[in-house]
């Protein structure tokens, strides 16, 4: 029989076969990854699937691409965001660590001046004290060593008053008696006690009525060491000593009792000097100290806050049901699982092979890989 021509292929036909083609690789595509993401809990290829569901009769893969495109954008744009705020979580951690550190650093080199300055505080209230008293001391002291000194000036001058009266009688005494005995011829007089005799003796009775018994003297007053006037010059001898070893005793006490007060005086003026310094130097201190405990109090304010702020920190940078870096890895394996489905549905019909189903099974075959591996 003759070859009859062949009838031209129906453009009903070639639609209809041409919307099958199409459908066939989108359905597929949404029951793999539909199906991935119930095993890897992926929101994001489970929304992929419903948009794809949605739009599968809507046209050429253009549309199917686009929407994988737009989850693909939106991952990284999730990742983006992701990193910018781990950088972010990274810094403030890093600077509130650091933060922590110099405060309580602070705190601790604060408490270690504050309790020196408490130290040197009561030291030198001590100080302060140990000199009072001494001041004291050398006060009662000198009270007590001048009215000593007036005691004993008062009965040197008597005892020397008393020694002089007592040379001034002796004297008068021995006076009185030397004109006596040289009138009586007891002793001899002086050269310039002779006087001129006349040359016819004075005549006298041969018994006058006062010369009834015959005068006797005592010894010489001048023999040693018996005698009267030897015994009087040696009293007299006795108590100028008294008054000259009086003199020289008062004359040291003076001169200690001076010393001594001169001694007490630079003592006591240095006393009080150390007294007014170190009263001066404690309030120093004690200013220091108030300085320091306003300061631990602020420092300890600022590291109570930053305590809390990074207490505040952890609920958005640390905890959660997953670390950064699974969230990151997990978030790479859907990107490069959605680009690889990208790639099979953008060369779904680019060989003929499709007409036999050979090259979608093996486009097949290549998304369940990728995405059994994300």
């Amino acid at each position: 029989a003759p070859e009859n021509p062949a009838l031209p292929a129906s453009p009903v036909a070639f639609v209809q076969v041409s919307a099958s083609a199409r459908r066939l690789p989108v359905q597929r595509a949404i029951e793999l990854l539909r199906s991935e993401a119930k095993v890897a809990h992926s929101q994001a290829l489970e929304q992929l699937a419903q948009e794809l569901a949605m739009r599968k009769d809507e046209g050429p893969f253009d549309q199917v691409i686009n929407a994988i495109q737009k989850m693909i954008f939106r991952l990284k744009d999730e990742q983006t965001k992701e990193d910018d705020h781990k950088n972010w979580c990274d810094l403030e951690l890093s600077k509130t660590d650091a933060s922590l550190a110099d405060k309580q650093a602070k705190l601790e080199e604060l408490g270690v001046k504050i309790e020196g300055h408490d130290a040197t505080a009561i030291e030198l209230q001590e100080d302060i004290q140990e000199a009072d008293k001494m001041v004291a001391a050398i006060d009662a002291h000198m009270k007590e060593a001048t009215e000593i000194r007036r005691i004993g000036h008062m009965e040197n001058a008597a005892a020397i008053k008393d020694a002089q009266d007592a040379q001034v009688a002796i004297a008068n005494a021995i006076s009185v008696l030397k004109d006596f005995y040289k009138s009586s011829g007891g002793m001899a007089k002086e050269a310039y006690e002779l006087v001129q005799r006349s040359k016819d003796p004075v005549d006298l009775p041969n018994n006058p009525a006062t010369w009834d018994s015959e005068y006797t003297r005592v010894a010489d007053p001048t023999a040693q060491p018996d005698g009267i006037v030897t015994v009087l010059e040696k009293v007299s001898a006795d108590f100028s000593q008294m008054e000259s070893d009086t003199k020289a005793q008062e004359a040291s006490d003076q001169e200690a009792y001076d010393e001594d007060v001169k001694a007490c005086k630079i003592e006591k003026a240095r006393r009080a000097q150390e007294v007014e310094m170190k009263t001066q130097e404690r309030k120093r201190v004690l200013q220091k100290k108030m300085d320091m405990d306003k300061e631990h109090k602020r420092v300890s304010g600022e590291h109570e806050a930053t305590v809390q702020y990074l207490a505040d920190l952890q609920p958005a940078c640390v905890e959660g049901s997953s670390t950064y870096a699974e969230r990151r890895d997990a978030r790479a394996k859907e990107i490069e699982a959605l680009t690889q489905a990208q790639e099979l549905l953008q060369n779904a019909f680019e060989d003929k092979a499709v007409k036999s189903g050979k090259l979608l099974q093996v486009q097949q075959r290549r998304l369940r890989g990728v995405i059994a591996a994300f």
